[in-house]
């Protein structure tokens, strides 16, 4: 597998680097500043030649709710000026409804107001071009796509690594084993090793639901409790991003916060991140950042 280690001050740089806007004039009906169209995935050598890829992108309003769902999306997929992909995209909701930070920390960023979750091949490395139009605006965003030897983060086809996770028993010096508010998740009864000894199909979130840092960070831990319930052959874990968010007090801009061992192993510099990974072992998905409950239902359904 490959696998690269990173720092903190690292982490934090690629985590926000998606989050670069693009102004969309003239796109709903509120008052307030105009949304802004968001690249809702990492730059840092994610993005995978000739296999198919999940690009999903979002709208969102600084300091208003998300109203509106179902707007369409146009999206052509350009390289070198040639239209190689087009598709109509229906927008999805999520509503920003976890829990607000640890003990009065600040955990502030712009609502999302809709997403949209492209799937399509960019056949060779390079740089290519999302055109996207909406409610009679297009606004363009490029995308390059890195050689599969590239790439770090674990891709589907690959065996997700035995990982001996923190539990609720032992917590391996991680602290705390999920900083979900005000009650730890219940995805940490076991290892990650000891669930995929057990032959059935696993959903492993990466996730920090205190100390998110990117400014489209949905409920995508409380999406997993709810959904996965509902498919009781699929077997659920999560992991938490950082090894001693209690210790810094949940401070995201403590220098003294560091990643857990697990994301090195992962290849990952950002979150959240869904590993889909199949009964014998094998990753079948990884749908990165955020997800609504009608696409993660959708992914388990096919999972199971």
């Amino acid at each position: 597998m490959r696998s690269k280690t990173f720092s903190r001050r690292w982490f934090l740089r690629t985590t926000t680097a998606g989050i670069a806007a693009v102004g969309l004039a003239g796109c709903g009906g509120t008052a307030g500043p105009p949304p802004q169209l968001v690249a809702l995935f990492s730059p840092s050598r994610v993005i995978v030649a000739g296999r198919p890829q999940r690009l999903p992108f979002g709208l969102v309003a600084e300091g208003r709710p998300a109203t509106d769902d179902g707007a369409i999306a146009r999206v052509s997929v350009l390289f070198e000026g040639e239209v190689i992909d087009e598709q109509e995209l229906t927008g999805r909701l999520v509503e920003h409804d976890h829990a607000p930070g640890v003990e009065g920390q600040p955990h502030e960023h712009a609502d999302i107001l809709r997403y949209y979750a492209l799937r399509t091949t960019l056949p060779e490395p390079g740089v290519f071009d999302l055109d996207v139009e909406i409610d009679g605006v297009t606004v363009s965003m490029p995308v390059q796509a890195f050689a599969e030897e590239e790439t770090m983060v674990l891709l589907p086809g690959e065996p997700f690594p035995r990982l001996i996770t923190p539990t609720f028993a032992d917590s391996a010096g991680v602290d705390p084993i999920c900083s979900r508010q005000p009650e730890p998740c219940p995805f940490h009864a076991r290892t990650v090793a000891d669930e995929l000894s057990s032959g059935q199909p696993m959903a492993i979130l990466v996730s920090t639901p205190a100390l998110c840092a990117t400014a489209y960070c949905g409920p995508v831990l409380e999406t997993l409790i709810d959904v996965v319930a509902d498919f009781p052959s699929v077997t659920a874990s999560h992991i938490e991003v950082y090894a001693n968010g209690a210790e810094v007090s949940f401070n995201l801009l403590d220098p003294a916060l560091t990643p857990a061992a697990s994301m090195a192993e992962l290849g990952l510099d950002f979150e959240p991140a869904l590993f889909l990974v199949d009964a014998s072992g094998v990753v079948v998905e990884r749908i990165d950042n955020l997800f609504d409950t009608d696409e993660l239902r959708e992914a388990l359904t096919a999972l199971a």
